[in-house]
């Protein structure tokens, strides 16, 4: 019995001074507020600021559970601002740069890094500078501000590095809806066809009912599976990409022969959003190869867009938007009950 307790003492001694080492020893490796990256609650997060070395900066904030802001004036991709909440929840130390290493590594982070300022509560709570890749691009260099050395950061299971997922551009952060109403909330929709004005009309939804004027503001009898569809539709609308630094002359020019349709909708809420769409000259490249010796006057794949209030210019494409671009025999009810 007395040698049992002796034992068990003597293991409990044992463990008790292997713990000490392995503490002292890792500690005295790398203390943990020194390489302390990681954000453990994403979801306290309301704001990122990131700059880089060239004077560039972007302002990521949060306004709800699923709306992000781009320096204030334009909603966020949701799936890049997801990505990036999750590599900084899930960055891990792959190793400390050496000394051998150390003077280099912090040049080329004092010359070419993004720095990432990290918000809670409308509270600073973390800032380090992403860099380069490692030499087998399987991890990134990262320096966290008030920490003595950087250290090559890494997510584990991923193969890559990070710095990518650090970008400035606004344009890149920006998301590419136009329209993504619940069709619920659709109070009125407004087609005005400028090249034929016959096909322009008007939806409205007044007391649980909808009703479609044509543009001599006559009723149309209307298929309701017709207007839901269309109003369905309205839920996922984007551009392709926008039209950066656009000649004046050329804008101009655009603006004089005016847009071919113009889109009005207003929501239940009382919010309005106007879209002109405009004719974009055909270049000779086109989505449809059967057609490559059609002579095209105008893009068959693609065109201009423009918000109302907005000075951006956007690249649309007809395959996605000719969900929108209806006429009034479109929503027209079948005669006799035939379809």
């Amino acid at each position: 019995m007395k040698k049992n307790r002796i034992y068990i003492f003597l293991l409990i001694v044992m463990a008790g001074i292997a713990g000490y080492f392995i503490y002292t020893k890792s500690n005295s490796t790398i203390r943990t507020e020194l390489h302390d990256f990681a954000v453990s609650d994403t979801a306290s997060i309301d704001k990122i600021f990131m700059a880089d070395r060239q004077g560039k900066s972007v302002l990521l904030e949060r306004k709800s559970s699923a709306e992000w802001k781009v320096n204030g004036k334009f909603r966020a991709r949701q799936d890049l601002i997801n990505t990036l909440l999750y590599t900084m929840n899930s960055l891990e130390v792959r190793s400390p740069v050496g000394k051998n290493l150390y003077n280099q590594t912090m040049k080329l982070l004092s010359a070419n890094s993004v720095k990432v300022e990290i918000y809670s509560n409308q509270e600073l709570i973390k800032t380090y500078y992403v860099g380069h890749p490692s030499m087998d691009n399987m991890g990134t260099f990262m320096y966290l501000e008030g920490s003595s050395v950087p250290f090559i950061m890494c997510i584990q299971g991923f193969n890559g590095y990070l710095t990518t997922r650090y970008f400035i551009n606004e344009t890149d952060w920006r998301s590419k809806t136009i329209f993504n109403y619940n069709p619920q909330m659709i109070e009125k929709v407004e087609e005005r066809d400028l090249i034929y004005p016959d096909s322009s009309f008007t939806l409205t939804l007044k007391d649980s009912t909808y009703s479609i004027l044509k543009s001599n503001g006559e009723p149309l009898k209307i298929d309701l599976g017709k207007v839901i569809i269309f109003l369905k539709a309205f839920n996922n609308i984007n551009f392709e990409k926008i039209y950066v630094d656009i000649p004046d002359h050329f804008q101009d020019s655009l603006i004089n022969i005016g847009p071919f349709k113009t889109i009005h909708i207003r929501l239940a809420t009382g919010e309005e959003k106007e879209v002109a769409l405009f004719r974009k000259k055909f270049t000779g490249e086109t989505m449809h190869p059967d057609d490559e010796d059609v002579k095209w006057a105008y893009d068959p794949d693609r065109f201009y867009l423009t918000v109302s209030g907005e000075k951006t210019w956007y690249f649309c494409q007809y395959q996605q938007w000719s969900k929108l671009l209806k006429t009034p025999s479109y929503f027209k009810a079948p005669s006799n009950g035939k379809k």
